[in-house]
């Protein structure tokens, strides 16, 4: 796909997970290029530096006039870069996206509400002849699959990264594994399952929670078929939504059921002691998020994953020693140590072709 020239709407909330859906476009997509992101409170810095201390030359700006500035030409699409709780779309948003659809440029929203059906902006975007993608819009029953039990017929190494909470990293480190694994010389797909992934381009992918409960585990296990059947990949990677025991959003059960994962990876967020959004609720120890996982699922969890927001690169090392000593099993930084350790246990489970040397 030929990428769209894209600004990034993430007022007030670049520095907290509710800016998630940012955080991903700013790091990686294939549908977009992104040329600025909109938040006032840090304008004037870039992007990836503010993020990651990487910078890629993105920069943050106070507002969309100074950002439409920024593109190669006019229109190009505004992206609501925001993940609020609840998937409400707050005041300052629909000023801007108003703003937006009045300059000609085609809104893509991944919130609960649906800009394509609100009364004001359905015929403002009529009347300036742009579109307004709602990309959590629940697709048509009849588009939906039933569970067929069929998802050994894929011979790709089925990987699934799940976490301990949400908004802990578990896209990143999908995209991060799949690019790795493509590097290495492995063909490899990353399944989305969240509308950030299909933002940031995932050819195979579905929004879990815009899904009628009876069709998830179907849905799941077509997406993977899909991606089997369509580009025979020697790897899928399956990104994980919310945690299994997160008190809002539990999440992960129904994964495991239907993709069937060859490998288990859980993503750990060894600085945050409480779930995101929760303040008063504390995490519950590894030892219990590892059991109850292990317990419902029949399987083993084969890796840990470290997101390592928070840590310095001693204590995310430390971290990783100290989990490895507890659990006997790999303890990844993958944005520091890399990937080699994982896909060795990939390689492990190859069923395509031999490992490559």
């Amino acid at each position: 796909m030929t990428p769209t020239p894209a600004i990034v709407y993430c007022a007030t909330c670049m520095d907290s997970t509710r800016g998630k859906t940012a955080h991903g476009l700013i790091r990686f997509t294939e549908r977009f290029e992104i040329h600025a992101v909109v938040d006032h409170v840090y304008a004037g810095q870039d992007a990836g530096t503010f993020l990651d201390n990487v910078p890629n030359g993105i920069p943050i700006v106070a507002d969309l006039n100074d950002a439409l500035s920024l593109l190669p030409e006019p229109g190009g699409a505004f992206i609501v870069g925001l993940a609020t709780d609840g998937g409400v779309l707050p005041d300052h948003a629909r000023t801007a996206v108003h703003q937006a659809i009045s300059h000609g440029m085609d809104v893509y929203c991944g919130l609960h509400v649906f800009l394509s059906e609100d009364s004001e902006f359905a015929p403002l975007a009529e009347q300036y002849g742009v579109r307004l993608i709602d990309v959590r819009k629940p697709p048509h029953r009849s588009d939906l699959h039933f569970y067929e039990g069929r998802i050994q017929e894929v011979d790709a190494v089925r990987v699934l990264v799940l976490g301990t909470d949400s908004a802990s990293g578990k896209r990143t480190t999908s995209w991060v594994l799949r690019n790795a694994l493509r590097d290495k010389g492995y063909t490899a797909e990353m399944i989305g399952t969240g509308q950030t992934a299909w933002l940031q381009g995932a050819r195979f992918s579905i929004r879990l929670d815009t899904l009628v409960n009876d069709f998830v585990a179907g849905e799941i296990e077509h997406v993977v078929r899909q991606a089997w059947q369509e580009a025979r990949p020697d790897v899928v990677v399956v990104e994980g939504q919310g945690a299994l025991l997160h008190p809002a959003y539990p999440g992960g059960l129904e994964l495991v059921a239907a993709v069937k994962p060859d490998i288990l990876l859980l993503q750990d967020v060894p600085a945050r002691t409480t779930f995101d959004g929760f303040p008063d609720l504390p995490m519950p120890a590894m030892e219990r998020q590892i059991a109850a996982l292990e317990i419902l699922t029949d399987r083993k969890v084969d890796a840990l994953t470290i997101n390592p927001k928070g840590l310095s690169q001693t204590e995310s090392s430390a971290v990783c020693s100290s989990l490895e000593a507890r659990f006997h099993r790999p303890a990844v930084d993958i944005f520091r140590e890399g990937c080699d350790r994982l896909i060795t246990l990939v390689e492990s489970c190859l069923r395509t072709r031999e490992p490559i040397s």
